[in-house]
């Protein structure tokens, strides 16, 4: 009988090795430099911008005039990149935070300075006050403990401020009408704690101060308070 050599395909007596040749690393796209000096470059300009215009010119203005030109710089950093094949997700979101913030800047009331200002108005009789106090940006004071006005006599006058604090001192023996408007802060009346401070968005208070305890009706002060961003109270003089 003769003998039959059956050799399956693929399974033969030597194999030979099969090496898969590594492929080569993948070249990066462009230089990883724009990125970080856009960055740079962006903050130089937007403080050199900001500074240029922080003593001549309100705080929003100030903040617009240094987000603009950070948003520039980034602008042409986004276009150089992708000129040169490579454009970063954090450059693009660098400057979609700052488009917000310069949308944000815009909403800033044109009466808030960039100088914080600590200021005291006092005057000492009726006939001195005046219809309205105004501060952008500070502490302001406005003391009528001084003021006497006659019974059945109403003295009005308005007071705002930007950005701070404003603090309203009445006199003891008067009845006070307040109506006290707060864009962001906290609002502190006659009786209130002092470490009682809630800071909310838009609060508003209309309130009637009767005069203290033994105390002479002598007349009215009607007051309007308004604060953009900060705290605003009324306090009573000692009697």
């Amino acid at each position: 009988m003769s003998s039959i050599n059956v050799d399956l395909i693929g399974h033969g007596k030597h194999h030979e090795d099969i090496r898969t040749p590594y492929g080569r690393a993948p070249r990066p796209r462009g230089p990883r430099w724009t990125g970080g000096w856009s960055f740079l470059l962006a903050l130089v300009a937007g403080g050199l911008a900001t500074r240029l215009t922080w003593d001549e010119h309100p705080l929003g203005t100030s903040l617009q005039a240094g987000l603009s030109a950070a948003l520039i710089v980034l602008g042409v950093g986004i276009a150089v990149s992708s000129l040169l094949g490579r454009t970063g997700a954090g450059s693009v979101l660098l400057a979609l935070v700052t488009a917000g913030l310069l949308a944000g800047a815009t909403l800033v009331p044109k009466d808030v300075g960039t100088r914080w200002i600590d200021t005291t108005w006092r005057p000492t009789a009726v006939a001195d006050v005046r219809e309205s106090y105004d501060l952008g940006t500070g502490d302001a004071t406005l003391d009528l403990s001084r003021l006497k006005p006659a019974k059945g006599q109403t003295v009005s006058t308005d007071a705002e401020v930007g950005l701070g604090r404003l603090r309203v001192i009445v006199p003891p023996d008067v009845t006070v009408n307040v109506r006290i408007d707060v864009g962001l802060g906290d609002i502190q009346l006659p009786g209130e704690k002092q470490e009682d401070v809630d800071v909310e968005p838009g609060k508003h208070k209309e309130v009637t101060l009767s005069p203290v305890s033994g105390g002479k009706d002598t007349g009215t002060i009607d007051l309007d308070l308004q604060v953009g961003a900060g705290q605003a109270e009324v306090a009573r003089a000692a009697s």
